[in-house]
């Protein structure tokens, strides 16, 4: 009896955890902030890029990868004349992900010139991903200082 009075809940819930996710199929689309590319694309689009990057390696069956998605395509909007931003399924691309050593995903990687500055791996918050993000639109040694002031913040 318990059981059947708290199933309209759980239904209600995974049902709004769900429609939160939205289609894992559109992850692979470029959206108006956040650009889809392959293996191909990367050299000319992220290595060869001057100013700042950010890519997102991710797969279209990985929650976390889900959760972040609209969060980095809203910062993105923010961001949108300091950085560029592309997104790289690992299952589509292995060689990328194996390259870059990404072992666990969503990761994030962070470049400047052309030249990978920082990474993360794991769900961020919104607040520390816009953090990143301000940081790495202000230049390089600032994106330093950003990346040792949360480690000395973490480590206290």
């Amino acid at each position: 009896m318990k059981l059947a009075r708290f199933f309209p809940l759980a239904a209600a819930s995974g049902w709004l955890f769900m429609a939160g996710c939205g289609n894992p199929s559109a992850m692979n689309e470029s959206t108006a902030n956040v650009k889809h590319i392959t293996q191909g694309e990367f050299a000319e689009q992220v290595t060869g890029a001057t100013g700042a990057v950010v890519v997102d390696f991710y797969a279209t069956w990985c929650g976390p990868c889900r959760e972040l998605s609209p969060m980095l395509d809203s910062a993105a909007g923010s961001f949108a004349d300091k950085i560029k931003f592309f997104k790289v399924n690992v299952d589509e691309s292995p060689g990328l992900a194996q390259n870059f050593q990404v072992q666990a995903i969503p990761t994030l990687l962070f470049f400047k010139d052309g030249k990978l500055a920082d990474r993360t791996t794991g769900l961020l918050s919104e607040s520390d991903l816009k953090d990143k993000l301000a940081a790495l639109a202000a230049g390089k040694s600032e994106f330093r200082q950003a990346k040792l002031n949360k480690t000395l913040r973490q480590s206290m």
